[in-house]
């Protein structure tokens, strides 16, 4: 027998405040919202992500490629699974290893598989990350990983919208003593606070979340999963 369980919105705010704070060692206070808390229902049904029922609606904002190209976040391809991550280049640790894991994922599904999965990477720190930084790190991991920016207050309304914690830059971090870690940018005098989630929307209105410690083989197997059924 399945086992099943609910949880309000709120709740799965919590959470992922919690992930952040444990990926980032920071974060902001659950974000709040106008309308009612929603009913979520987390099935264990063999993905190894977190299968939210009913399904979160992708941010309804538009953003920017790395070439100036205009990306409507809720606007999906129907036919393929959209990875949703947001981070920024500077960090060293979730980020990188995330899209590493990511891009290990994509290489494990047969081709046909592997071209219906898309990767967007939010970028939380756009001073930063110029378009063509931007574009240059993800390439380290994937050249079809799509690179997004905008404002500040469109990137925080589309976290809202997913009942994640508001990205912002910490204060001025100072000098470390040696094997101290930090998500601090060599040579930079800040560090920023974000939520190390990732989102999967698959085809049929599919929402998968994890929080961490997925492997590259149960992304692909959960992927392999949304695009066969």
């Amino acid at each position: 027998m399945l086992k099943a369980w609910s949880l309000t919105a709120r709740t799965v705010a919590a959470v992922l405040v919690a992930a952040a704070l444990a990926s980032c060692g920071g974060g902001t206070a659950p974000p709040t919202r106008d309308e009612p808390p929603a009913i979520v229902d987390v099935v264990d049904d063999g993905f190894h992500g977190s299968l939210v029922d009913p399904p979160l609606r992708p941010p309804r904002v538009v953003l920017r490629d790395t070439r100036g190209g205009a990306v409507d976040l809720s606007r999906l391809d129907p036919d393929k699974a959209t990875v949703l991550y947001f981070g920024f280049t500077h960090c060293d640790d979730v980020c990188p290893t995330t899209m590493a894991d990511l891009a290990v994922a994509r290489r494990l599904l047969p081709p046909a598989l592997a071209d219906r999965v898309v990767v967007w990477f939010v970028t939380v720190d756009p001073g930063r990350d110029t378009p063509a930084a931007l574009q240059q790190w993800l390439r380290r991991f994937d050249p079809d990983f799509i690179g997004l920016r905008g404002p500040a207050e469109v990137v925080h309304r589309a976290e809202r919208s997913l009942y994640l914690p508001e990205s912002s830059p910490g204060p001025p971090t100072p000098p470390q003593p040696a094997g101290h870690h930090s998500q601090e940018a060599a040579g930079e005098d800040y560090q920023v606070d974000h939520a190390g989630s990732v989102y999967v929307f698959g085809p049929g209105d599919t929402t998968l979340l994890y929080t961490g410690g997925t492997t590259p083989q149960q992304y692909a197997d959960d992927l392999r999963r949304l695009l066969t059924t």
